[in-house]
């Protein structure tokens, strides 16, 4: 950052940055983008006498660490300033691409409206706390960007956040909810991920629980059990998680799990299995990933579930358990 000596930064409630050298405040005209090293900077529109009597640049850059203050403004705390920070007043629009796209409302001096948008790249994850955060990409050490943890799963099975603002100019309250469009994975045991889908590396990986390992196929959900809340133990509340969907059988012998996420888009979670026959009635599926490693989960279906749900694959495990003449039951992995 270009050092200016004997000042400091600070915003306007118009979102116009303040310089105060001695005696003197100024409020420049400008407006704020982010680089690509997610540094901020500050265009100055001011005319060259203004900026040569004051001794300013056409921009100023700013390194420093950022945050999401309570207000879920963004605050850049900055590097060579001590104790200076920036506090920029506005509202998360996008989630997309491995970015946070931030956007500003300003006003000139001659009072006309302005929007910015300021966009910072890195990565969305989930923390060991199940709270949603943004990793900002630096040269350095990134920065960690905490939304929290009051997520939910809504009617298309897709994550939101919603969170209460408040506009301390106006005096107002505001709800705003945060869409996080991808679909879910299950490929370890006690781990449920949901993957970003317009993202190339940003995911949630949460530490869950099955309620139950026992499945049953007609009630079409799979649920699960996770820890939310701060670092301190005693704040962690259980979230619990019901996957919807629909049984589906695979070419490879195993199951699939077909999730509806809305607008017709439905995906599948593609399971192996070792299969055992009963003669009590039941054909019991022990899903695996794709590495054949166990993930915990049965998935019991009776004779006339299983015709009903696929004839064809009916009379196929129909013919293997008389191939095998079922006394107690045969495992047939593959």
């Amino acid at each position: 950052m270009q050092k200016i000596k004997k000042v400091k930064f600070d915003l306007d409630t118009d979102n116009r940055l303040v310089i105060k050298q001695r005696n003197r405040r100024l409020v420049a005209d400008g407006r704020f983008k982010a680089d690509k090293e997610n540094r901020l900077i500050y265009l100055l529109n001011e005319p060259p006498a203004w900026r040569r009597k004051y001794l300013l640049p056409t921009k100023i850059v700013f390194k420093g660490h950022w945050r999401l203050n309570p207000n879920y403004d963004l605050e850049l705390s900055l590097d060579e300033y001590k104790d200076n920070h920036l506090v920029l007043k506005g509202e998360i629009i996008s989630t997309d691409n491995d970015t946070l796209v931030f956007e500003i409302k300003s006003y000139d001096k001659a009072g006309q409206n302005h929007i910015q948008i300021l966009k910072l790249e890195g990565l969305w994850k989930a923390d060991e706390y199940s709270r949603i955060n943004f990793v900002v990409k630096k040269k350095a050490s990134p920065d960690t960007l905490v939304l929290g943890a009051s997520w939910q799963v809504n009617q298309n099975q897709q994550i939101t956040y919603t969170y209460e603002k408040t506009d301390l100019k106006r005096k107002t309250k505001s709800i705003q909810t945060l869409l996080f469009e991808g679909f879910w994975r299950i490929d370890e045991s006690n781990r449920l991920t949901y993957i970003l889908s317009r993202s190339s590396d940003s995911r949630f990986d949460f530490r869950a629980q099955l309620e139950s390992p026992s499945i049953y196929p007609q009630e079409g959900q799979i649920k699960y059990r996770l820890g939310v809340g701060l670092r301190d133990d005693k704040k962690l509340k259980a979230k619990s998680i019901a996957l919807y969907g629909a049984w589906k059988f695979n070419r490879k012998a195993g199951l699939n799990f077909e999730i509806d996420y809305g607008e017709g888009k439905i995906q599948s979670i593609e399971f192996g299995a070792n299969i055992n026959l009963s003669k009590k009635g039941e054909v019991t599926f022990s899903l695996t990933n794709k590495r054949k490693e166990p993930l915990g989960m049965q998935v019991a279906f009776t004779h006339r579930f299983l015709e009903k749900l696929d004839a064809e694959a009916f009379v196929r495990l129909k013919k293997l358990q008389q191939e095998n003449r079922i006394e107690a039951g045969v495992k047939i992995p593959f």
